[in-house]
């Protein structure tokens, strides 16, 4: 059924048909409303029995609707969706999504549902999104066939896909409450039709997303191949991540029952992984992490890494890490070193990892630039959380942000080095790093060990777009 077929429908309708709206409180009705109170596109809402839904014009069903229809979404119960796909298919409707549960997730006759819908999608050329899932939300127009406050959200150029319909709303929210910039978020749920190596496909050439974050669950049967060459095309275009459940005899069986999908052998599907040149991460706050250092910062250009830091413990961990995932710290040149010394303190460090302690408010901003011009620097991490007493009222009550945008416009006359901050600890610390520099491209990153398996993951995909380039 994989037809290249075009599925910017999915994503910038100019009509869409609502199959089963309804303005009663349950599944479905913030999709009717969100999609009736646009101005942008036409919203027909279908009901067997209802003349208006939220005072807008209902249809018996989606052929009597006198315009064309670019999508359909059915939040019916599962036993109706052939019936409404049958309507779809003599109305010419070519894109559908199922927003709807009660197929080859659950039994047998859910599984025989579910083939009967592809059967009449496959015989009209028409695409399906789904079903058991929350179907797409698109940042540069806002539409959204799931239950979100679209509002909410920043625009930015991380796309995700995921399996899990449930899963795709909390990286909604999680990005919501964060500020983090999306650009697509789709969910495939029991993937009928459309998964996730048409939509890399599509993503590919979607000029609006920078790097595409991936949750599976299973690779469909048959697809291995096309699976491995997608993945091995759009790498050398654009950072795929990839987090995968089912790793373990429990995690496969709970995605057995989760979406139907065959978790498949986990070592094999590492292997796979390693070499199409994407990569795979452990946990979604790895997978969040290295997101936004790809959507933020450039891949280093030479392979030194740097750390500055106030805690010799914090730096210990990150290099402990790092050696772990095969990446050494750079060594700095005399000039950076003698640069350093006129600045710091005896009692500090100045070699890598530069340890200035509590000078860190100090002296920060010289040896950051004196780092910042060492021609061996590719990469510098910044470790930066200070003890809460400095900001509170009851301390010295200090405002964190001025010093911190200090750093930034010196950070700023270097965008040809990689720059990653990590600060945790006090509220009010972390507001202020976020404020100065999540907020305008430099990554804040809580986790010291996700910063530094962040980092080493920037030079494995760098070596491997080079040696792909040179094939």
């Amino acid at each position: 059924m994989h037809s290249n077929r075009s599925l910017e429908n999915f994503f910038s309708p100019k009509s869409v048909a609502i199959i089963g709206a309804s303005e009663k409180l349950r599944f479905g009705t913030f999709v009717t409303k969100n999609i009736l109170s646009r101005t942008d596109m036409s919203g027909y809402p279908v009901h067997i029995n209802a003349d208006k839904i939220m005072d807008v014009k209902a249809y018996r069903s989606v052929k009597d609707i006198p315009e064309t229809v670019d999508l359909a979404i059915f939040i019916i119960p599962s036993e109706a969706a052939p019936n409404a796909m049958r309507d779809c298919a003599q109305k010419g409707v070519k894109h559908v999504i199922i927003l709807s549960a009660g197929f080859s997730e659950v039994d047998m006759a859910g599984k025989r549902r579910q083939e009967e819908v592809v059967e009449i999608a496959e015989k009209n050329g028409i695409r399906v999104i789904g079903p058991n899932c929350v179907g797409v939300t698109n940042l540069s127009n806002r539409f959204t066939t799931a239950e979100i406050d679209i509002n909410s959200l920043t625009e930015g150029n991380v796309a995700f896909i995921a399996q899990s319909g449930i899963f795709g709303t909390v990286i909604i929210d999680w990005a919501a409450a964060n500020q983090f910039g999306l650009s697509k978020v789709i969910t495939l749920g029991n993937k009928c039709d459309v998964d996730e190596i048409d939509m890399l496909n599509y993503l590919e050439k979607d000029d609006k997303t920078k790097v595409i974050c991936l949750y599976l669950e299973g690779i469909k049967e048959g697809r291995g191949r096309q699976f491995i060459e997608t993945f091995k095309r759009v790498t050398r275009k654009k950072p795929v991540l990839v987090l995968k459940s089912g790793r373990t005899a429990a995690g496969a069986r709970a995605v057995k029952s989760h979406t139907g999908s065959l978790a498949g052998d986990d070592r094999i599907f590492d292997a796979v992984i390693k070499q199409t040149g994407a990569t795979r991460v452990d946990s979604v706050e790895e997978l969040l992490d290295l997101a936004k250092i790809l959507a933020a910062q450039p891949l280093p250009k030479s392979e030194g890494v740097a750390i500055i830091t106030n805690s010799g413990s914090l730096a210990a961990m990150t290099c402990d890490e790092l050696e772990k995932q095969g990446i050494k710290l750079a060594q700095f040149e005399p000039q950076t070193t003698e640069k350093m010394k006129k600045v710091a303190p005896y009692w500090t460090s100045i070699k890598n990892p530069v340890d200035i302690g509590p000078a860190m408010l100090q002296v920060g901003s010289q040896v950051l630039e004196a780092v910042l011009e060492d021609k061996n620097i590719g990469c510098l991490f910044v470790i930066s959380s200070p003890p809460g007493i400095l900001v509170k009222p009851q301390g010295l009550g200090l405002d964190l942000v001025p010093f911190y945008q200090v750093y930034k416009r010196i950070m700023d006359k270097h965008p040809e080095k990689t720059i990653i901050l990590s600060t945790f600890g006090d509220h009010d610390i972390v507001r202020a790093a976020m404020e100065v520099f999540d907020k305008s491209g430099i990554p804040v990153i809580n986790s010291v060990q996700n910063a530094a398996r962040a980092i080493a993951n920037l030079y494995r995909y760098k070596k491997y777009l080079e040696k792909s380039n040179n094939h």
